[in-house]
């Protein structure tokens, strides 16, 4: 009978330990805006690595006990397919801030234009912002849930969600006008320079998408 009800209700719930993983994708975030300011002070970057190292490890943990509570679990209010792909998800954006630090950490351009560096420093507030957003999606999730859909619930979450597709427009246009400046810089900067922060840009993006991923799966959940 204990076996039965622990598979209706686990100790710890799908949508809490789907929010415990958020919030370190969140502090993985938090950090972007503080790298990119010590890149371009000419400051070593690689320390933040470790930081975000010691995140993903508590982040693995977490998806670990997501996966055995859906391998018990009996009856949810949504698929472990869905569970899974919006933790794959968040952890594609910590490995994502990992790669975006290691690769800074390759190259120090010096001398970029300050119309650059300022708005690769606004992208990276943008990119953040966005995984805060992913943050306060996943919460709603879980309120979501607790009140059986309700209607007003679900409005709040429709709301975040086009918060965070009007954030991750607003990164696109950032980083095609970044990318725009860098190139016309061919004749100034070193072109290795160019395509470097080219990549970083990309890199950032990317970061982006996946925070998108996260509220659009949830958005197909709650409807």
């Amino acid at each position: 009978m204990k076996r039965f009800i622990d598979r209706l209700f686990p100790e710890v719930s799908p949508t809490k330990l789907l929010s415990e993983h958020a919030e370190l994708c969140l502090k993985s975030g938090k950090l972007i805006p503080e790298i990119l300011d010590s890149y371009f002070d000419g400051k070593d970057v690689l320390n933040f690595s470790n930081d975000i190292d010691k995140f993903e490890s508590q982040a693995d943990k977490v998806k670990t006990r997501l996966r055995e509570i859906y391998t018990k679990l009996k009856w949810s209010y949504f698929d472990r397919i869905d569970a899974l792909q919006i933790i794959h998800n968040q952890d594609s954006i910590i490995d994502a801030i990992d790669d975006f630090v290691k690769v800074l950490t390759m190259n120090q351009v010096e001398n970029c234009p300050e119309e650059i560096v300022d708005k690769i420093k606004k992208l990276g507030n943008v990119v953040f912002e966005s995984i805060n957003l992913m943050k306060t999606s996943v919460d709603e999730l879980k309120v979501v849930v607790e009140s059986d859909f309700s209607p007003n619930e679900i409005s709040k979450e429709d709301s975040i969600t086009y918060s965070v597709e009007a954030d991750e427009s607003s990164t696109d246009q950032l980083g095609i006008e970044i990318g725009r400046l860098l190139f016309k810089q061919k004749n100034n900067l070193n072109p290795v320079d160019i395509i470097f922060l080219n990549n970083v840009v990309i890199l950032l993006m990317k970061i982006s998408d996946r925070a998108e991923n996260v509220v659009e799966r949830i958005r197909m959940i709650i409807r």
